[in-house]
This record gives C-alpha cells, sequence and structure tokens, in this order.
C-alpha cells in the first residue's frame, strides 16, 4: 500500500515538473505572444500616439544619459 502512495507522488512531480517546463519553455519561445494584434497596432496609432511614443523615448535616452553621467561624477576612477 505505502509503495503505491510512493510511486504515484513520485509520478505526479515528475509529471508536474514537465508541465513546468514546458510552459517556461512556450514562454521564452513566444508562444504566448499576440503577433496579430502586433502586427495590426500601427493601422490604429494616431499622429498624436506616434509623438508620444518618440517624445517618451527621448526622455528615457536623456534620463539614462543623465544617471551615466551622474555615475561618472559620483565615481571618477570608473572605467566606464
Amino acid at each position: 500500500m505505502n509503495s503505491i502512495l510512493i510511486l504515484e507522488l513520485v509520478v505526479a512531480i515528475i509529471v508536474s515538473f514537465t508541465l513546468l517546463g514546458i510552459l517556461i519553455w512556450a514562454i521564452k519561445n513566444g508562444q504566448f505572444e499576440d503577433s496579430k494584434k502586433l502586427m495590426e497596432s500601427p493601422l490604429f496609432d494616431t499622429p498624436e500616439d506616434l509623438q508620444r511614443a518618440v517624445e517618451e523615448e527621448r526622455r528615457v535616452k536623456e534620463l539614462k544619459r543623465k544617471k551615466l553621467n551622474q555615475a561618472k561624477q559620483n565615481n571618477p576612477n570608473s572605467n566606464e
């Protein structure tokens, strides 16, 4: 009786890890991405949406540049 329970537990653990591995593989390979939505989204962008995206990208680059400059000022001996 105990050996059957242990066998069931081992099989359940193996199946669980196998399914977890398949899920991780699928996520890494983009199986859950909605490519149709990705391809159609530019059709519905307005000029204002595009301008906001450009402005946001510019702000992100500016913040990265400021952060890098601040890091260089705080640690002048750094080789970065």
